[in-house]
């Protein structure tokens, strides 16, 4: 990933940008309580991002922009990962226990498979099948990554 010009202070806390609530619409829509989300930049403590509490996207060593609506398409797609697990925290999903079910490099690997559901995967899998989709909407596959046809089908099943 490349150097991020605008990064967020250490313990720095946000709310959402206009430009990033409209991204996670378009793959979201109103299924997230937009105003309520926030962004915190926490000092490195080993992991990426993550979202531990249902609504605050915690960044440790992954570095916050201050607008993920005007990062790279391929930071973007990390960001609506993250979004992905806001969405499933507001459907319900307790996330600290479903994480115990995708731990290590393996969680984020799924196989598309014919009548597949989103629920069908674990979290971690889930959120990369929404970073692949919104890669691919956007004309830039992630290589390896299922086609359009497919993540669009699974996306509608959610």
């Amino acid at each position: 990933m490349q150097q991020n010009p605008d990064p967020m202070r250490r313990f720095e806390r946000r709310g959402l940008s206009l430009g990033e609530i409209a991204l996670g619409r378009s793959l979201f829509a109103d299924e997230i309580d937009w105003p309520r989300v926030r962004v915190l930049q926490a000092p490195a403590l080993g992991f990426g991002a993550m979202v531990p509490f249902g609504r605050t996207i915690l960044f440790s060593t992954w570095r916050a922009r201050r607008d993920f609506a005007a990062a790279p398409l391929a930071e973007q797609a990390w960001f609506a990962h993250e979004l992905a697990h806001v969405w499933q925290a507001a459907r319900g999903t307790k996330l600290a226990f479903a994480k115990l079910k995708a731990l290590g490099a393996k969680a984020y690997v799924y196989a598309p498979r014919t009548n597949a559901r989103l629920m069908d995967y674990n979290i971690e899998a889930q959120a990369e099948i929404v970073r692949h989709f919104l890669l691919a909407r956007a004309g830039a596959p992630q290589p390896g990554a299922p086609a359009l046809a497919w993540l669009e089908r699974v996306w509608r099943r959610r």
